[in-house]
């Protein structure tokens, strides 16, 4: 699951043919000026992992971690599982492809 995650972090919002909603990086870097592409890049999230068929985990909240100026942004998303609430995994991405 993180290694979806992490794939859907890197890869530029809309390039994929498969599904329009799947990149992440572009809202991401959006994020850092504009605060409600986050919100949108949780909705579009949890919109892929469903039309992908995982039903078992959600993205809870993405939060950007680094101060406000610096020169590479570092987020954290946070997944929680829909069969046991109390399991939740963070996932750090500092805005480089990995």
């Amino acid at each position: 699951m993180l290694a979806l995650v992490r794939v859907m972090a890197n890869t530029p919002y809309g390039s994929w043919a498969g599904c329009r909603q799947f990149g992440l990086r572009d809202l991401l870097e959006q994020g850092n000026i504009r605060s409600e592409k986050i919100q949108t890049a949780v909705q579009e999230m949890n919109r892929v992992l469903e039309d992908l068929g995982i039903v078992t985990f959600r993205v809870e909240s993405i939060t950007r971690e680094s101060p406000a100026g610096a020169e590479v942004s570092h987020w954290v998303l946070n997944l929680v599982s829909t069969t046991d609430q109390t399991k939740t995994y963070s996932f750090e991405w500092d805005g480089k492809t990995q």
